[in-house]
Order: structure tokens, then C-alpha cells, then sequence
């Protein structure tokens, strides 16, 4: 959502950089309804994005404005891999965890250690459903990642000048198991002869994100599931990401030798309405809370720390940085003003445009079609609205843009950014209102147009939108002629 509200990494000069960012997701469970909302999300924003700028990366502003593509897309002609986000974990997602281990063929020396290591519930496991809250069935089941198919084409299509980053949980299963294993192999790489660029990846710059508790589970006797055990497997995790990981101490060595360049740390102690206690049978579909909002911040911080901070040796980061992340005021409710100076400077003005163009392509374009800005070349026709970009903008990611909003708003803790109960654009940011005064317009959909129409006259004059870009002109003249409004209305909304 960040992203499709056109916010970038900024640069050491405090400006926007292009970017390309490619999202593997690690998840043996495929039936997990919030990952199909995410590839859902992902694959919209792909397809929206094509349409708005092409396969060009080089773009650092506008809605929609990163560029999103899968593995297969950065490989080169040829390849085997499917056009998918999802990392293809097929040869253990149908298995029971005692037959991918071949439990029936130890000797029973062998079988008792591994029952003395495995509970019988953890053998019985079918991982088609993730590792339920079991970081050593994942760090076993997982360890086939350095032998797949995707590693090898990310390993030799990576570059010197990339970045890597993991986010994973830290109280569950697979993010708990995943996170350390995958940065092991990379910075292992440099011992696979098979890997092209196996020294470029050992040294790559590596940032991560663990995700301590943040929500709360129903209490089920029958489920392996409990909210008691969240605590004491993040502290476990903890010493040995510690002890391997992110701060390992050397003999002699007086600083910590990290694998991983920076590491961000993240959670919430007040907890969130309980969800469905689910270990994966039903779907697991849980709604949108403000720490994956705060998390998703953590890629742009990674993203604009300058290169030479992030110095690799030998596999080892040289002064890895630590970062947790708090918030101004503690409170129940969160709005746009409650986080700190550096989080409004950097998100705020760009949420606040997608929000407001959020409500003018929802709750107006249809009447303006045919009148003022509309009817400049290129023009935007009542043909518009049956496209496939406007269908995909308005039917999929806007549907699912409010439903984020309005989960946001109901979970604890709530964050409510904007106000999804008025089609007034003057009342849509929750808690912050427009300046008025006896020379001073209103913020609506009559002053709105009367500057899409402005902004469309100057844009003819350059032929910038060509004879055929129409769906890039509605959105960047919405991003242009917000940005002067907020300026006038809300001092820059910071």
C-alpha cells in the first residue's frame, strides 16, 4: 500500500530513488488465505503498474510508481520458473514431516533420537499447512532451499549493487526456522562452485526484519497454537540468533561479527483482538494490524542507508546496525499524527494523495468524464471505465485498499489514518482538517477539477501524455495537482 502510494527510498540528498524490488515468499502452507491476498495484491500491482509506466525501473515518483517483478521476470529467457511471488516448496508441502525425513527407514537407534528431537504431534505434521509453531521441523524442512531451482537463478542473476532483505516472524514456525537458514546459504554461496555470482552474494548488503508478538490468539485446548508460548519461543530465537546470527563474538574479537547488516527489531506488547485460533486447517486469515504498516517502514529505512555503512567482509558485516522503532505517543488509537517527525515526513504526503485519489476515482470520475480535463488528448472517455487497468485499479486494489483501512481501524491497536465514512474530501483525514479563511476555497471535487484542468492545459502544451497514455495521465495529474493542494489546504499534511 505504501508502495502504490508512490513512496521511495530517499537518498543521502533527501530524494526520492527508482527502484525494483522483487518479493520471494517462503511458505509451504499455500492455502493460508492472507498469502493468497498477498500474491492477489502483488499480482494487481504488477499488472497496474505495466500499464502505467512499462517495464521501465527508472521511475522515482507517482502512485504505483516502484517497480514489482517476480524471480522469473529478472531471469533470463528460458528459464523453468513459474511466474509466481511464491517460492515452490512442492517437495515437502504434500509430506508428513517423518516421511521427508524417512523416518520409517532409520534403524531404531536412529528413530529414538529422532523421537527424543521430534514430539510424535510434530512427526505427524503434514506441512502442507506451514510448520505450526515448530522452528526445528522448519529448519530441517527448509534447509532444501540452497538446492532449489529459485535459489540458483537468484544466485546468478544477482548483482553487486543489489540488497536483500528478510522479513520474517520470530514466534511461529516457518519465519522462526526460514529467516537464519536462508541467510546462512547466502552467505555460503561463495563455497557452490554451480553459483555464478557466489562472491557478490556472500558479500551482499543483507538487512532483515523479526517480527517479535504482536497479536493475540483464542485459547484452544486442541490446537498446538497458544498465545502463552509466544513469549518464551521469541526468547529462544533470540539466543540463537544471538549466539549465530546477528551477534556472534569471536576470540579477540572485541566487536560482533553479524551476518546480517542491519537488523530491525519490531513488535507490540498491547495486544490485539484475539484472533481465530487457526494452525492452518481453516485458511488462516487474519486482519491488518499498524505493526505490518510500521514493519513495511523498515524496508525503505534499509533501503536509504548509504552503501559505504553496509560493508561486508568475508561474509561478515563489518558494523551492523541495530534498530528498533517507537512510537510518539503511546495510545490505543493511531492516526497520521501520532508517529514521529521522520515517519510523517516520509509517508504522510504520499498516503494523504492516494487517499484523496482513492475517493475522486471511486466517488467522482464518472460524473467529470466529459467535461474539462477529460477531454483533452488524450482523452478519457466513458470507454475508460470498462478497461482492464480501470477494473483491476478499482474493482481489486481499491476493494482491497479499504478493506486494509477498515481492518486497521478495528484491530487494537487501531489505526485509523483516514475517516472511510464520508465521501467529503474535506473530512476524510481522521483528526486533521483543511485551512479555511475568507480568500481560501474549499477542499472538494469542484476545486479538484478546476485544477486537473489547469494541470491538463500545461501538460498538452508538451505533449506529455502522448496520444495513448490515458490511464497514466488520470494518475499522474492526480499526483500532481494533490501535491499543490496539500500544500495550500494542509501545509504539507506533515
Amino acid at each position: 500500500m505504501q508502495l502504490a502510494a508512490g513512496i521511495h527510498p530517499l537518498n543521502e540528498a533527501g530524494q526520492p530513488m527508482p527502484l525494483e524490488i522483487v518479493p520471494i515468499i517462503v511458505d509451504p502452507h499455500k492455502a493460508n488465505e492472507d498469502l493468497k491476498r498477498t500474491e492477489n495484491l502483488l499480482r494487481w500491482y504488477k499488472q497496474i503498474r505495466q500499464q502505467l509506466y512499462g517495464d521501465s525501473a527508472d521511475v522515482s515518483k507517482g502512485f504505483f510508481s516502484v517497480k514489482i517483478s517476480t524471480l522469473s521476470d529478472i531471469v533470463p529467457n528460458g528459464s523453468s520458473l513459474s511466474d509466481t511471488f511464491l517460492f515452490n516448496m512442492g517437495s515437502i508441502a504434500s509430506k508428513k514431516f517423518q516421511d521427508f525425513i524417512s523416518y520409517s527407514t532409520l534403524d531404531s537407534a536412529n528413530q529414538a533420537l529422532a523421537s527424543m528431537m521430534f514430539s510424535g504431534y510434530q512427526l505427524d505434521t503434514k506441512m502442507d499447512i506451514g510448520f505450526v509453531g515448530s522452528p526445528n521441523i522448519g529448519s530441517v524442512a527448509l534447509n532444501q532451499f540452497k538446492d532449489s531451482e529459485e535459489f540458483r537463478q537468484f544466485s546468478n542473476v544477482f548483482q553487486k549493487t543489489d540488497r536483500i532483505f528478510i522479513v520474517s516472524s520470530i514466534f511461529g514456525g516457518t519465519g522462526a526456522a526460514g529467516y537464519p537458514i536462508i541467510v546462512k546459504n547466502i552467505r555460503n554461496a561463495g563455497r557452490n562452485a554451480a553459483i555464478n555470482n557466489r562472491g557478490d552474494l556472500r558479500d551482499a548488503k543483507i538487512g532483515a526484519l523479526t517480527v517479535l508478538p504482536y497479536f493475540n490468539v483464542q485459547q484452544d485446548e486442541n490446537s498446538p497454537i497458544s498465545r502463552a508460548d509466544f513469549i518464551s519461543k521469541t526468547k529462544s530465537a533470540l539466543f540463537y540468533y544471538h549466539d549465530n546470527l546477528t551477534g556472534l563474538r569471536e576470540d579477540g574479537v572485541d566487536l560482533p561479527l553479524s551476518k546480517v547488516n542491519a537488523c530491525y527489531y519490531l513488535g507490540d506488547e498491547v495486544p490485539s483482538n484475539p484472533y481465530f485460533n487457526d494452525p492452518g486447517g481453516n485458511g488462516q486469515r487474519n486482519d491488518a494490524h499498524v505493526v505490518e504498516y510500521v514493519g513495511a517502514l523498515s524496508v525503505l529505512d534499509f533501503l536509504s542507508i548509504p552503501d559505504d555503512q553496509l560493508v561486508t567482509v568475508d561474509g561478515n558485516a563489518q558494523s551492523p546496525v541495530y534498530k528498533e522503532y517507537g512510537l510518539s505517543e503511546d495510545k490505543g488509537t493511531l492516526s497520521l499524527k501520532t508517529f514521529a517527525l521522520s515517519t510523517r515526513s516520509l509517508v504522510n504526503r504520499q498516503l494523504v494523495k492516494f487517499h484523496l485519489a482513492y475517493m475522486y476515482i471511486t466517488h467522482q470520475l464518472k460524473q467529470d468524464i466529459g467535461r474539462g480535463y477529460t477531454e483533452d488528448k488524450p482523452e478519457i472517455g466513458s470507454g475508460f471505465l470498462s478497461t482492464s487497468f480501470f477494473n483491476t485499479l478499482t474493482g481489486s486494489f481499491f476493494v482491497a485498499y479499504r478493506q486494509w483501512l477498515k481492518e486497521l481501524r478495528g484491530n487494537h491497536r487501531a489505526f485509523i489514518p483516514f475517516n472511510l465514512d464520508t465521501e467529503k474530501l474535506s473530512e476524510a483525514i481522521s483528526g486533521i482538517q483543511p485551512k479555511t479563511g475568507l480568500f481560501k476555497s474549499a477542499i472538494d471535487y469542484k476545486t479538484l477539477l478546476s485544477a486537473l484542468n489547469k494541470a491538463s492545459q500545461q501538460a498538452m502544451k508538451t505533449n506529455k501524455y502522448g496520444s495513448d497514455r490515458v490511464a497514466f495521465k488520470l494518475l499522474d495529474l492526480l499526483d500532481e495537482t494533490l501535491d499543490q493542494m496539500l500544500d495550500e489546504k494542509y501545509n504539507g499534511i506533515v
